[in-house]
């Protein structure tokens, strides 16, 4: 929802995200009755193929679409991939999704998650006149990053470039490497009795207590790995259980969450898994690893990272999150994260800076102009 009086340009960062965050489309696994891609989707695409580029449109799952634009090169360069997230995280009230700028700053849900970033890609890709390089530019918008991204998984099994870049908000700092993400559930189950003889039962709350304790142990002992934002991490994301009172509880799940570090992410993954199981005492538990994302990294001396740095400035750093970057470095393609300045990820109000936006513009196209001009394999 634009703010009356504000029709943005479309050929101007700040015109386009505004316009593509005033689509709403808050992921539907998310929020039920979330709007979804389709609407935000079918404006991409028909910019793209407004100002030339050659367009694909497919669903990575039924309903969400991914749409790929390209613009071609004049043949045998290195290819370059730009990915931004079409989906937004849920409103916490009608403010949340007014769109607006204030004090050089863009306002509204998605303006930094992923909006502003991917109308970044598109204006600097549009500015690369077709086969002005000798490799492709790809801008990739995909949908459901925000809960299991599928819409990369889907990218990456039909696109494998020479390089990509996640556009998530870095305030302009260059990400070359991030944590994992793993979600475990472990269901306890117990024994009933009554509370007053609670040696006849077996409690499944009080295995899930004796777990999270395990966890934030082993959380604990990787302190010496570094600070709390590049070590390992483990803790209880959430509790459920069903009982009545004067009675023993016999069934509780537990949601534990990890972020893992590289090179020993299995060994991590382990160590929380034994912690768990270790603690079941008289019940019993089935564990399951319901989601696995693995850590991304690029190699310091690769020369896309070089390219990278040379136009953006500063050194690489080490992101505390998981993004989409891991899925393409884990199909073959060097990727880093790079994107704009500005706060309220999740929160009731979210913003960007113009300033960044204008600059991340600037930076996406000299990036490519280094990159593509160079024959692959070179």
């Amino acid at each position: 929802m634009i703010e009356r009086g504000s029709e943005p340009e479309l050929d101007d960062v700040v015109g386009l995200t505004m316009a593509l965050a005033g689509i709403n489309s808050v992921n539907p696994g998310l929020m039920p009755g979330g709007a979804g891609e389709t609407a935000v989707a079918e404006f991409v695409a028909e910019w793209m193929r407004e100002r030339g580029f050659e367009v694909h449109c497919s669903e990575a799952a039924p309903g969400r679409p991914n749409v790929v634009g390209v613009r071609t090169g004049s043949g045998g360069g290195r290819s370059l991939l730009y990915n931004g997230h079409l989906d937004t995280v849920g409103s916490t009230g009608p403010e949340t999704l007014r769109v607006f700028r204030a004090d050089g700053r863009l306002h509204g849900r998605g303006v930094l998650d992923t909006k502003g970033g991917l109308a970044a890609a598109m204006i600097a890709a549009a500015s690369i006149e077709p086969g002005e390089l000798a490799g492709d530019v790809i801008i990739a918008a995909v949908a459901d990053e925000e809960l299991a991204s599928v819409g990369t998984e889907a990218l990456v099994r039909e696109w494998v470039p020479d390089a990509a870049v996640v556009l998530e908000p870095t305030d302009l700092r260059v990400i070359r490497s991030h944590r994992g993400w793993v979600m475990v559930r472990a269901d306890f189950q117990g024994r009933p009795s009554h509370t007053s003889r609670p040696d006849r039962g077996a409690n499944a709350v009080h295995a899930a207590a004796r777990a999270i304790t395990a966890l934030t142990d082993l959380s604990d002992s990787w302190l010496f790995r570094g600070d709390v934002s590049t070590r390992p991490l483990a803790l209880a994301n959430a509790v459920t259980s069903a009982g009545e009172p004067c009675t023993v509880p016999e069934r509780c799940t537990l949601l534990a969450e990890l972020r893992t570090v590289a090179p020993d992410e299995d060994e991590q993954v382990a160590a929380a898994l034994d912690a768990i199981r270790s603690s079941k005492g008289d019940t019993t538990v089935d564990l399951e690893v319901t989601l696995h994302r693995r850590a991304m990294s690029i190699d310091l001396d690769h020369p896309f990272l070089a390219d990278v740095l040379a136009v953006v400035g500063g050194e690489a750093e080490h992101g505390p999150y998981w993004t989409d970057a891991a899925l393409h470095d884990a199909a073959g393609t060097p990727a880093v994260v790079l994107g704009p300045t500005g706060e309220g990820l999740h929160e009731h109000l979210e913003w960007v800076t113009e300033d960044s936006l204008y600059r991340l513009t600037e930076m996406l196209g000299d990036i490519a102009r280094r990159w593509c001009v160079t024959p692959r394999g070179a």
